[in-house]
């Protein structure tokens, strides 16, 4: 029998401000709001939905992809999705449940290591703690115990296997050149294989302690095909590159490859329909059965054995060295730049990693029965921040200084979290030391660092500092680590006073704001006091903030001041440390009397901390300038109108001569008709006589507008009707309504994004059944949208 098992590594590193816990907006991923949720668009979401198409380019299925091949996804990464994209993260939990049914209750996820930290450099607390906290999340996520954990760039030696295997993990996924020697079971002599490895069988690895895991070696040259040349260009190519590498003979063959799961959309756009129609092509393929690794090993267990090369990796040729040393291997994206900072970073962390470990065994022995074990279990509490979860855990490990002092006990643990987030992977992987990657785990060093010290007193950060000045950047005006630190990490940090000021500039600049959260933060108590005059404002009061991490409570107060639309002056201070009664009062008669620049001045004086609008989270600066952008935007389009209406005749006349149009004319225009025009597809019924007119003046003027924000309007207003279908098929007004929306989309030159509304239609046909072909509109409406039916 032959077999085919597609595996996808689905990872992003963790993105968080290491004290806020939320991803600053990344201008680099525009139009998205940051990496993950630009990656979730192009992949992840289309992945959960894939496109399959006839000859004819229409539509004939929607598939979740995830449901039939392997897959892992990291655990930070789902963490994030379960918040930010709910429908791709229940899509991929129910994946797991339907590949169950599939492959004789094997599901097609398996675990993989908390931060994808490169196990075989991290020593044993951490390679355990890794393990158990990829299992749990795992468990927690997908309701059961996974068959096999996903090791960090497939990096591996024989402890990790021993880790693995103590925790009960059945096999592990590992490239061809991870393979050293290999032998039928019974055999005594070895054959050195190398790469040559035949990856068409499973493998038992024994191990020192007597335990066993089963070895999977991907197909290489198959895998590095598909993430590196033109094979996933379409389905059939696809299919046909896997379907042609089975041998003759009579033993099962398992044809399985591994690949970043970002391929499948990301990396390669609309690979994920090259992935849906190879797998529908396999299935109807006779001969060919597509399984899971954990179905194949119950099927046919291995028949032999094989050891490993220690301290290899998939991405890295030279073993783990991508990871501590200047090996050569890097993006290629800057030829000529070296990674001599690699060794001096990873020596940096690891100075702070010992000594926290010092901390943890000295002082936590006070506060947890067993720390390791309580840090083994910390998991528990990272997936459920709930006062009932807190209470179970304190229960279990605490002892009774952690009952009365719970905040140190968290912040012992949290220390730790941080210690081994500053190890994820990515921050070596490429080429620089002020990459966005290193100074992120630089940052959660820094987090670490932090909570050290609030607990000992004792001050790590000078000496890692001096560590880090010994790793060089490539960059002749960052110089070393060091500066890199000062200038892009220190930044980050978020004291309690800061979090504070940007809830409340929040709370200024968006009314929709969560009033009762501030980041990682419970608001306990805020009632603001809000004076404004013309162009000027100020709000004053308390606020109390509690960590939900820490459980660490701040009662403070704070004055923020308005001057105009970005000019701020934020300052807080730890309640009791001034007197608020006098300088409240004081703000007030100031602000009162119109002595702006005295208050301003006041305010900087009389609080402990200040801080610049230009030092805050960036979603919160951005805020500010939203607000500013729509009150100039209402401001132009009420001038511009005026423009627009009293010398659009003026230009009639113009053009009725032969005259050019001023172009300072067609920008007017074209800003108003691009608004009016918004306008009409955003209200509740589109007024076609009205747009039909707006488009008139549009073709008379030579303008385009079926670009950028009009289309946008078009696309909202076609998915709105398509979703309105789908929730009644049956409805031949919501049907028809829909295809002459379309149809008066084509006349006018607009071409909107069908994705949505295709999928909406689809499902809506679909759940109609025959009847979809018995009916004109409907069809129609199939027609309209590439749907086959």
């Amino acid at each position: 029998m032959k077999y085919l098992c597609i595996h996808g590594h689905f990872y992003q590193p963790p993105r968080e401000n290491a004290w806020l816990e939320e991803i600053e907006i990344q201008d680099s991923a525009a139009p998205y709001h940051d990496w993950n949720s630009r990656i979730c668009a192009e992949c992840y979401a289309p992945n959960a939905l894939a496109r399959v198409l006839d000859g004819n380019k229409d539509l004939i299925d929607l598939t979740n992809n995830y449901s039939r091949i392997s897959f892992n996804f990291g655990p930070t990464l789902l963490s994030w999705m379960e918040k930010e994209e709910p429908q791709v993260y229940q899509a991929v939990q129910e994946a797991d449940r339907i590949s169950r049914k599939r492959f004789g209750g094997h599901g097609s996820a398996i675990a993989q290591v908390y931060n994808h930290m490169i196990l075989p450099l991290a020593n044993a607390h951490d390679k355990q703690t890794q393990v158990r906290w990829g299992i749990a999340d795992f468990e927690k996520r997908f309701g059961r115990k996974p068959e096999a954990i996903w090791l960090a760039e497939t990096a591996c030696n024989t402890p990790t296997l021993e880790v693995l295997a103590d925790e009960g993990m059945k096999f592990v996924i590992l490239a061809p050149g991870q393979c050293a020697r290999v032998r039928k079971i019974g055999e005594s002599k070895w054959q050195e294989v190398g790469s040559r490895v035949d990856p068409k069988r499973a493998y038992r690895c024994n191990l020192p302690s007597g335990k066993s895991i089963a070895l999977f070696f991907y197909d290489g040259p198959v895998s590095q095909g598909i993430a590196f040349s033109d094979t996933l260009s379409s389905g059939e190519k696809f299919a046909s590159r896997l379907l042609g590498t089975y041998n003759a003979g009579n033993e099962a063959q398992l044809m399985h490859i591994a690949t970043d799961g970002e391929t499948y959309g990301h990396h390669q756009k609309f690979a994920e329909m090259a992935l849906a129609y190879c797998l529908k092509k396999v299935e109807e393929t006779p001969g060919v059965e597509l399984t899971v690794y954990g179905e194949f090993l119950e099927k046919y267990p291995p028949q032999y054995e094989a050891q490993i090369v220690e301290n290899t990796s998939w991405s890295c040729f030279h073993g783990v060295e991508r990871w501590r040393a200047d090996c050569g291997c890097n993006s290629g994206m800057k030829p000529g730049w070296h990674q001599k900072w690699r060794g001096p970073l990873r020596a940096a962390l690891d100075f702070a990693r010992d000594e926290m470990v010092k901390t943890f065994e000295s002082v936590g022995a006070q506060y947890f029965k067993d720390p390791w074990a309580a840090r083994n279990d910390y998991i528990d509490l990272i997936l459920d921040r709930s006062l009932d979860a807190q209470h179970r855990f304190f229960l279990k490990y605490a002892t009774e200084k952690a009952w009365r002092d719970r905040p140190t006990a968290l912040m012992l643990l949290e220390m730790q979290r941080n210690a081994m987030l500053m190890y994820t992977s990515c921050g070596w992987f490429f080429d620089e030391i002020s990459g966005i990657e290193t100074v992120q785990i630089m940052q959660y060093a820094a987090r670490a660092i932090e909570l050290n010290r609030v607990v000992t007193g004792v001050d790590l950060e000078p000496a890692f500092m001096d560590k880090l000045a010994l790793a060089p950047s490539n960059l002749k005006e960052l110089k070393n680590g060091r500066v890199v630190y000062e200038r892009y990490v220190k930044p980050q940090s978020m004291p309690i006073e800061k979090i504070a000021l940007e809830f409340v500039v929040s709370a200024l600049a968006d009314e929709t704001a969560n009033p009762k959260r501030a980041y990682e933060c419970d608001v306990l108590n805020y009632a603001p006091i809000r004076l404004s005059a013309s162009g000027v404002h100020l709000s004053y009061g308390d606020i109390t903030l509690k960590s939900r991490t820490t459980l660490l409570e701040r009662q403070m107060h704070f004055a923020v001041f308005q001057r105009g639309s970005a000019a701020f002056v934020c300052a807080a201070g730890e309640a009791g440390k001034m007197d608020r009664n006098a300088v409240f009062a004081q703000m007030e008669r100031l602000f009162k009397d119109g002595k702006y620049d005295e208050c301003a001045d006041f305010i900087r004086q009389s609080f402990e901390k200040n801080y610049p609008l230009i030092s805050m989270f960036q979603d919160v600066r951005r805020k500010v300038v939203d607000l500013v952008l729509r009150k100039m935007d209402e401001q132009m389009d009420t001038q511009f109108t005026e423009v627009f209406e009293r010398q659009y005749p003026v230009v009639r006349g113009l053009q009725l001569i032969g005259a050019p149009i001023p172009r300072p004319f067609l920008r007017v225009a074209e800003f108003v008709l691009s608004a009016d025009l918004k306008a009409e597809f955003r209200a509740a019924n589109v007024n076609v006589n009205a747009v039909e007119e707006l488009m008139e003046d549009v073709k008379t003027l030579g303008l385009d507008v079926s670009h950028g924000p009009v289309r946008d309007a078009v696309t909202e207003k076609l998915t709105f009707l398509a979703f309105s279908f789908a929730r009644n098929p049956a409805d031949k007004a919501s049907a028809l309504k829909l295809v002459e929306f379309l149809n008066y989309a084509e006349i006018f030159g607009f071409e909107p994004d069908t994705v949505k509304a295709q999928e909406f239609v689809f499902f809506g046909l679909k759940a109609l059944g025959a009847e979809a072909k018995t009916k004109d509109i409907l069809r129609a409406l199939a027609r309209k949208l590439k749907i086959a039916l």
